[in-house]
């Protein structure tokens, strides 16, 4: 069972931040996922929301903002006041120099309009390479037409079909229309079935959020291959 730090470790330290993911590191994790949206300039910066209040002390839309407006942001300290460092919301290409060191990244594409998701396919695959992200890294979303759109772009990055507890679709189905290599359902969705299934289409399962040691052991034992969890410290002691 793979460990994989959400937002970094969001339980634990500031999410999304570049701090955050260093903590991450220091407990030996080499497994994250985390958010991308696209700032008002054009810049693909790492941030879940739309906007910048539940996660920062700043207020404001997040296309709205300049990626460098975004940085000057106090995003350490909304959730931990007593956090040692203050940072502001990354660009992306920053975490992933962060990040060099990392075996398993998976890029949540948060884009939601046609022209987001366009500044993504353009970008994306030129910090893809930049980074060397090859053989460790993905890009996920809940979005088809994202996925779809990217397997156009770029068909040598790695989809992952992300899919909520109430999704009424085939999310099998859809995954391999996009030509997608994981499936990321909520962790209520999982069953022995389902991953069995997902695995017989050659599709890694990597199942979200997960903070309770009871449930990630049901999961393992139904063959699910990641586990993303705000308490990575935790989590790590559960497979011990």
């Amino acid at each position: 069972m793979l460990i994989i730090g959400h937002r970094g470790a969001r339980g634990e330290a500031p999410e999304n931040t570049l701090s955050g993911f260093r903590h991450l590191h220091n407990l030996g994790v080499r497994a994250v996922e985390f958010d991308i949206q696209v700032s008002g300039d054009d810049e693909l910066v790492v941030i879940h929301d739309a906007d910048v209040q539940r996660t920062s002390l700043g207020s404001g839309i997040v296309h709205e903002l300049t990626a460098q407006a975004l940085a000057e942001l106090d995003a350490s300290h909304k959730h931990f006041p007593q956090w040692p460092t203050r940072e502001g919301i990354p660009r992306l290409t920053d975490v992933l120099t962060l990040l060099a060191g990392f075996t398993h990244i998976e890029l949540e594409v948060k884009a939601r309009t046609p022209e987001h998701e366009a500044v993504v396919h353009e970008k994306l695959p030129q910090l893809w390479d930049q980074h060397q992200l090859a053989g460790r890294a993905r890009t996920t979303s809940f979005n088809p037409r994202y996925l779809h759109g990217m397997l156009s772009a770029a068909p040598h990055i790695p989809r992952g079909f992300l899919f909520e507890a109430d999704f009424a679709g085939d999310a099998i189905q859809l995954a391999q229309a996009v030509g997608a290599s994981s499936l990321g359902p909520h962790h209520s969705r999982c069953s022995a079935e389902l991953v069995a299934q997902a695995h017989a289409a050659g599709l890694m399962v990597s199942t979200w959020t997960v903070n309770d040691a009871e449930r990630a052991h049901a999961l393992a034992a139904m063959g699910v291959d990641g586990l993303i969890t705000d308490i990575p410290t935790q989590a790590l002691s559960w497979f011990i």
